[in-house]
């Protein structure tokens, strides 16, 4: 039995050192930067894996304390990361928000994340005490990292090496040493809930906070290490056989961070709706924009300040005390320092009936979100018409 334990320990080992090398040489040689070939590769593994060894069902302790802890701490960081963005700026996504190009870009991503998921849980698995094996699970997902955003920087010169290394190879590492941690002691679902929030709404999300390049990257190496060290002494608690069994939901750490991740998003609310930082929230209550920006939409836009307003520029500007976004089609100098403005909605047939001045304008849409003003739009609507 020791002889096959030990054969099957061999095989293992060896078809993950030859997975990490097929990956190795892809980066340096072939440089295949297809997501496809990023999912094909761990399901392929573990597909083999399954074949040979089989599926072997194993429960771990901490699986929803892990799922609560992963969601609760990784939703916080957002809240606050987009709270510092209201001062430092954002910045808008590159991607389509088209409901057809959202699928299209997530399907393949969320694939990789699946099975590379899947393929570091069979490892673990069958592997529980092998340091190397874990070292080469990790190995093969950094590998498959680098793959995806191989062509993210100009690796010609020293420069684009060293931002490279920065903004992809240290996050991937800090990355996934958390995974394997959070799958030890919680099993997938935690570290699948980690990676859906994290990545995939690079594909969600219109807009992110602007830190500059190097702090992003500093936040995205030292946030799963925080992580991680945050759910190991919060996981301590359960440790004690005094409190084994304890619910979650009665722990005063559930009340404190629930509490907190409430309070930082009226915070973001109330920030952006006051219109008293960098940026701005407005909801659209009217159809003048319909197309560009459809009724129950959310603009975000940025106060201007030295900003100067061109010709097309979708602005937020005061008329008669209200706030109304439409298109500038039409700039006329007065002298040196005044300019009159004329505006129209993209979907009204004549321009507005009202020339604009420098003071009247408020600022300039950078991006839009959907749908999520329709509550505060009907409930407006609604308490218009009890008057």
């Amino acid at each position: 039995m020791r002889g096959k334990i030990k054969k099957s320990y061999i095989i293992f080992h060896a078809v993950l050192a030859l997975v990490l090398l097929f990956l190795l040489l892809n980066v340096f040689v072939i440089k295949n930067t297809s997501f496809l070939l990023c999912a094909i590769v761990p399901a392929l593994t573990f597909i083999l894996f399954f074949c040979l060894f089989g599926y072997e069902r194993k429960n771990r302790r901490f699986t929803f304390e892990s799922i609560f802890y992963v969601f609760a701490y990784t939703i916080l960081y957002l809240l606050v990361t987009y709270l510092l963005g209201i001062v430092t700026g954002f910045y808008s996504s590159i991607y389509s928000f088209s409901f057809t190009n959202i699928i299209k870009n997530i399907i393949p991503y969320l694939l990789v994340i699946i099975f590379s998921e899947l393929l570091r849980d069979e490892v673990i698995r069958k592997c529980e005490d092998s340091f190397t094996a874990y070292a080469l699970i990790t190995l093969i997902m950094i590998a498959i990292d680098c793959i995806m955003f191989l062509t993210t920087f100009d690796l010609s010169d020293g420069d684009g090496q060293i931002k490279f290394i920065c903004n992809i190879l240290l996050p991937s590492a800090a990355k996934n040493v958390l995974l394997l941690y959070i799958i030890k002691i919680g099993g997938i679902i935690p570290s699948l809930i980690y990676r859906i929030i994290m990545e995939l709404k690079l594909f969600m999300v219109p807009i992110f906070p602007d830190f500059g390049l190097y702090i992003e990257s500093i936040l995205a190496t030292v946030f799963p290490v925080l992580l991680g060290f945050g759910i190991f002494l919060s996981l301590k608690q359960y440790k004690n056989k005094e409190v084994e069994g304890k619910s979650i939901k009665n722990s005063k750490l559930f009340t404190y961070s629930s509490v907190i991740i409430t309070m930082i998003l009226v915070v973001i609310i109330v920030s952006l709706t006051s219109c008293n930082f960098k940026y701005g929230a407005i909801a659209i209550g009217s159809g003048s924009m319909t197309g560009t920006i459809n009724k129950g939409d959310v603009v975000i836009f940025e106060k201007l300040n030295d900003n100067q307003i061109k010709d097309g520029d979708v602005v937020v500007f005061r008329n008669e005390g209200k706030l109304i976004v439409h298109r500038i089609i039409e700039i006329v100098q007065i002298n040196d320092n005044e300019f009159i403005y004329y505006t129209k909605g993209d979907a009204n047939e004549t321009p507005d009936g009202y020339p604009l001045k420098r003071s009247d304008m408020v600022g300039i849409v950078r991006t839009r979100v959907k749908y999520i003003g329709i509550p505060s739009v009907e409930l407006g609507q609604l308490l218009t018409k009890k008057k």
